[in-house]
């Protein structure tokens, strides 16, 4: 796992390799098998280790501003995840960059602990939504959201990454969101 992850954060995921790992760990490759099922039960390993970090930083940007307006709630959020993303870009591209082979699916405590990330998002908007379909929609809708403008700007694709920049649209879109959430 160490090897995993620092072969991820000085490179990226495209060099966790089986192999590799075992000449690092001076083991055999049939040694990580002793313990992983294949690569991507490694990968999903590594990554859950990363979803337990970002949801550490999400949970205290929750629970600090739970006295909060839904705005400021979402926006703290928002930022958090931005400040993660951007301090741990490696291993949070890792995150999204990994897909399983075709009709395989990640395990049951995997998708937990995805759902306990989207559970925040949610927990912010339960006076805005009662109704539980929709607020669960509107939580992966806002997370989808902000998701794509932190990925756009770090991987550079709408121009020079600025921070300030990136930090204006997260706050314009999630200032729309709750503004049209109080007019419901």
């Amino acid at each position: 796992m160490k090897i995993g992850r620092r072969l991820i954060v000085e490179e990226s995921l495209a060099s966790v390799q089986a192999r590799r790992i075992a000449t690092e760990a001076g083991c055999a490759v049939g040694s990580i098998y002793n313990v992983f099922e294949d690569l991507d039960d490694l990968v999903i390993a590594l990554n859950t280790v990363t979803l337990t970090e970002l949801g550490q930083a999400l949970t205290k940007a929750h629970d600090d501003s739970r006295t909060e307006p839904t705005a400021a709630r979402l926006m703290a959020l928002a930022e958090a995840y931005f400040h993660f993303a951007g301090n741990n870009r490696k291993l949070w591209r890792a995150i999204f960059e990994h897909h399983l082979p075709e009709g395989a699916s990640a395990p049951p405590e995997y998708r937990d602990d995805q759902n306990k990330l989207f559970a925040l998002v949610e927990d912010c908007l339960v006076g805005d939504l009662p109704d539980n379909v929709e607020r669960r929609s509107a939580a992966r809708a806002l997370f989808a959201s902000v998701h794509g403008i932190v990925s756009l700007a770090l991987d550079r694709k709408l121009g020079e990454f600025e921070p300030e920049e990136t930090h204006r649209q997260i706050e314009f879109l999630v200032g729309c969101a709750a503004r049209g959430l109080s007019e419901k």
